[in-house]
């Protein structure tokens, strides 16, 4: 007779391919054991999946057996026999058989002594189980039982195959999706509640070289390099863990133990090889790997709480450009808190819960103030006052940068507007973001605010952060734009970071602000007064308007106003106000003057 002549490795991972270890009981499996037991009159009747060192027990009609029980010691399995061979295995009385008279099913509570087992054979002929029924009674099962019994057997085999083709597999990798992902870790749940499993995605390559290969090798490409890193993937961690495909370019891996903290070794031991070049593809590839790490327990929340935990170690991995990251529950908090934010911003938008405080800011050569600078609030209904530093930089990556650019230009002129009936020649400056200045119909929509409020473009100056993004084409020439509308350009924070003045001359800035940091302390500093001077000396020099920001003691304003510093805006003045407070300010100081 015949005998399986494949490979420990290959049989294992056919196993592991099919993704059915660790899996709920299937209501198919379940019907299909039950009639198993009922067409053969016996009392017990189960799927069995011999792993490498346990055996798996898939709906088993026995009160005493359940659904994914694993035994550790499957060498001495009957399945660990009948996949050695393609034919039914039959035992008619295991107490008189010398490799299990000694078995604990023998001789223990279960008291088997006949048993049948049909193979599980895939389309490759890779053994990965049976379909088994025993008894405590010895019996005989005839030539057309056992043909009974191994078509059954192929019907679970078809179901599994036909159940990792549909919906559980990627079509690109072969491996297990997101989906069956998510009912391994239901399955891993019911199985092994209480126990430490842990959850690792891995970004390989992360989404923007995955463009950029495509861009620069194709679309069909991405398809290979797929393929090539789940090869990869395999060989690290066959025999170790589950692996998954979940998108383009990440991949998870599931633990099939509680040995945690042994894959997280493993996992950071791999560091050498993940970074290794891909030489199948059309040139050698090295990548960026990026993975997260939760180790959790296996519980009613864990298909939920364990991706999302490992989505946000992943994420974090990626920000702070560390190869691995293991789950953190305060990043995980700062993570939820930016979502919670993300998420309220659209309403806060539209119900108006966003608000404009006005900083004055003053002419040091006259001492009066004509001008305002516009600066977004948000007091949050749960989470209370929210820092712009925290929430403006979420949105600008985001399409909520837009309309809530639009929200603040349009508040602004209205305020302007309303100070303008009163006080003609009011100025107002205003914020935008580096992704404004990429937006093709940016200027028209100023003219158009412009236009609806009856403001003079004149009278508004566009703040913006100076930096290496203006270089762009695009920014450059909404840059000239704007200053042929003949609004006002200022360089904020000038001089704490990019601060290249050669690259000041390709931009149409009228205005440079000096940043807080360096007026801050101005006064007491040496070294700060030697570098604010020579900005400002320098500033002035190229044509600029140099207004300092931060500015809270008389001493720090007599330096900056000796050296030549045209404004000012700073505590020593005022905090941002409201605009009734700000018209009030205002009028104040002026009478003071007068």
């Amino acid at each position: 007779m015949k005998t399986h002549t494949i490979t420990k490795d290959a049989r294992l991972t056919a196993l592991h391919d099919l993704a059915i270890l660790d899996s709920n009981s299937s209501t198919y499996f379940d019907a299909l054991t039950r009639l198993t037991a009922d067409l053969f009159g016996l009392p017990n009747a189960y799927i069995s999946l011999i792993d490498s060192d346990r055996q798996w027990l898939k709906s088993p009609i026995d009160a005493g057996q359940r659904s994914g029980y694993s035994c550790s010691a499957r060498e001495l399995s009957f399945c660990t026999y009948t996949i050695q061979r393609p034919e039914v295995m039959v035992i008619e009385d295991a107490s008189m058989d010398e490799r299990f008279k000694h078995h604990p099913m023998v001789t223990g509570p279960s008291q088997i002594r006949f048993y049948a087992g049909a193979p599980l054979v895939t389309a490759t002929g890779h053994a990965i189980g049976a379909l088994c029924i025993t008894d405590s009674q010895p019996r005989q099962l005839d030539e057309a039982q056992r043909i009974q019994l191994k078509g059954l057997a192929n019907l679970a085999m078809a179901h599994i195959s036909l159940r990792r083709a549909v919906g559980h597999i990627d079509p690109v990798s072969g491996l297990p999706n997101q989906s069956q992902l998510l009912e391994d870790l239901v399955a891993v749940s019911s199985i092994a509640a209480g126990e430490e499993r842990l959850l690792a995605y891995i970004d390989i390559p992360d989404a923007a070289s995955a463009s950029e290969i495509a861009a620069a090798l194709g679309a069909s490409a991405c398809d290979e390099l797929v393929n090539a890193v789940t090869q990869q993937l395999r060989l690290l961690f066959s025999g170790k863990a589950n692996l998954y495909h979940i998108t383009t370019t990440r991949f998870a891996v599931l633990s099939t133990d509680s040995a945690t903290v042994e894959l997280i070794s493993c996992l950071y031991s791999l560091d050498q090889m993940l970074h290794e070049p891909l030489r199948k593809m059309p040139v050698p590839l090295n990548l960026s790997v990026r993975g997260g790490i939760v180790v959790f327990t296996a519980g009613p929340d864990a298909a939920t709480e364990a991706p999302r935990k490992a989505l946000s170690a992943v994420n974090q991995a990626r920000l702070v450009q560390q190869d691995w990251l293991v789950y953190n529950a305060r990043d995980d908090q700062l993570s939820q808190r930016s979502f919670h934010l993300l998420n309220d911003v659209q309403t806060a938008i539209r119900d108006d819960a966003l608000y404009m405080v006005y900083q004055p800011k003053h002419d040091l050569r006259t001492g009066l103030c004509h001008s305002a600078e516009a600066l977004l609030r948000w007091d949050h209904p749960e989470l209370g006052p929210i820092s712009p530093a925290e929430f403006i930089p979420l949105i600008e990556r985001t399409a909520f940068i837009r309309p809530l650019t639009d929200w603040v230009i349009r508040t602004a002129m209205r305020q302007l507007r309303d100070w303008n009936l009163s006080d003609p020649g009011m100025r107002i400056a205003i914020n935008l973001s580096p992704r404004n200045f990429e937006e093709e119909d940016l200027c028209e929509r100023l003219q158009a605010a412009c236009k609806d409020f009856g403001i003079d473009p004149y009278l508004v100056d566009i703040e913006c952060t100076e930096g290496i993004w203006m270089e762009s084409a695009r920014c450059l020439q909404t840059l000239y734009e704007i200053r042929a509308m003949g609004m006002g350009i200022a360089l904020d924070d000038f001089g704490s970071g990019y601060s290249n003045f050669s690259y000041l001359q390709k931009v149409p800035a009228n205005f440079v602000k000096l940043d807080q940091s360096l007026i801050r302390h101005v006064h007491r500093s040496e070294y700060d007064q030697r570098i604010v001077q020579s900005l400002i000396k320098l500033a002035k020099e190229l044509g600029y308007t140099v207004i300092a920001e931060g500015v809270e003691t008389e001493e720090a304003l007599a330096l900056i106003r000796t050296w030549g510093c045209d404004g000012a805006q700073g505590y020593f003045f005022a905090k941002p106000l409201t605009p009734l407070s700000f018209k009030q300010c205002r009028n104040q100081y002026v009478q003071r003057k007068m």
